[in-house]
């Protein structure tokens, strides 16, 4: 990679730089003269008129301009200071913070001139975000001073302004009743807004309640419910008990209630609901608390906690049937169970039972022997061996 010729510093300068360097010159003279015709022109015209009067106008622009005059008179000054071969380093410290109101101006040296720059540079930066926010205000105002002038010269001088509206000579009555057709079926009596029907569109008929109750869907089966909610994953759900089912797993009340719940404890707070939604969610509740569905408030010939009687269906079952002239529930054969029964009825029931197995296919068979038949056994063995 060849690198760049590096002209030195004290070799004469060419032809061709000498030349540049008295155009630019020239070119320079010939920009400050012009700028100094369009500023003697401003302030002639800034003492003979008040165009340029800024008192009542936005003062962040008339910061703006001040701002970035200053900052190009610092370039300036920067550039004339290199090149006479001043250094940048001299500077004086400032006296006074940047936001102070009563702050002196800077020294001469040529580091003031570069930290005034900047502070120049900055206070633009900040003023072209403010300018942005501003931006309705500014162009609000521009356009009243803009259009203001000729708004009002038009408004007097034209005399098409104060033209006669033909609009105006139609029959008042007349338009105010066709309004009141065009606008007849946008409210029915009901007071609900229906719009206007402009396009031709077929007439439905409105369904009866008969055809509302053959559409109405009918219940999902348990077992089909079940196998919705049954995630693979998880454990199979079991009865508490193992006697029936569990009905309010499978129902949307008792999945409904549950979230509601999990509302209230995760934000600490009570649902806000009327006296009756209210009375209704307690029977819900009773109701699945004891087994149900929460389907009780729903229903009126639904007994709330019959859940219960369907979790422990196979022994509720017998309820109402007699034993032995005793009335009870299937608990209570249970009970007659468990109880200690006499020795004569211990002995009817085992003579009962000995009987029924004595009874085979091939005849009878041989009955047990018993603990007393097999003492007497013993006690003739020994009386013999004596």
């Amino acid at each position: 990679m060849a690198t760049p010729e590096v002209q030195d510093a004290t070799a004469p300068p060419s032809d061709d730089d000498v030349q540049a360097f008295c155009d630019m010159l020239d070119q320079m003279r010939v920009s400050m003269s012009s700028a100094r015709d369009i500023v003697k022109s401003l302030k002639e015209k800034q003492g003979t008129t008040s165009e340029l009067d800024t008192r009542e106008g936005i003062s962040l622009l008339s910061l703006k301009h001040h701002m970035m005059l200053s900052y190009l008179q610092s370039l300036s000054l920067i550039t004339a200071r290199r090149a006479i071969g001043h250094s940048l380093a001299e500077r004086s410290a400032p006296q006074a913070p940047f936001s102070a109101k009563d702050r002196p101006a800077r020294g001469d040296g040529a580091g003031d001139r570069v930290d005034a720059a900047i502070e120049a540079r900055v206070v633009l930066e900040k003023v072209k975000v403010l300018e942005g926010r501003m931006k309705y205000q500014i162009d609000k105002l521009v356009r009243i001073a803009e259009e203001g002038a000729s708004a009002d010269k038009n408004i007097v001088n034209d005399p098409l302004a104060f033209r006669p509206n033909p609009q105006a000579l139609m029959d008042a009555a007349g338009s105010e009743r066709d309004d009141e057709d065009e606008g007849a079926p946008a409210t029915s009596r009901d007071g609900i807004y229906r719009p206007p029907k402009l396009a031709p569109m077929p007439y439905i008929e409105p369904r009866k309640s008969k055809d509302k109750a053959k559409d109405r869907r009918a219940p999902v089966p348990s077992a089909l419910a079940h196998l919705v909610h049954l995630d693979p994953s998880k454990p199979y759900v079991e009865s508490t008990s193992g006697l029936g089912s569990t009905p309010a797993l499978s129902s949307a009340r008792a999945r409904e209630l549950k979230r509601m719940t999990e509302f209230e404890e995760e934000n600490f707070t009570r649902l806000v609901m009327k006296k009756k939604d209210a009375r209704r969610r307690d029977l819900d509740e009773a109701d699945i608390a004891l087994g149900g569905t929460g389907m009780a408030s729903g229903n009126r010939r639904r007994v709330p906690g019959v859940g219960l009687e369907d979790e422990f269906g196979d022994i509720l079952k017998s309820v109402g049937r007699s034993r032995q002239g005793v009335v009870g529930d299937g608990y209570e054969e249970l009970r007659q169970r468990g109880k200690k029964e006499g020795v004569l009825a211990r002995s009817r029931a085992r003579s009962r039972d000995d009987s029924f197995e004595d009874l085979g296919d091939d005849g009878p068979k041989q009955r047990k022997r018993t603990r007393f038949d097999k003492e007497v056994k013993a006690a003739k063995k020994r009386a013999s061996s004596k």
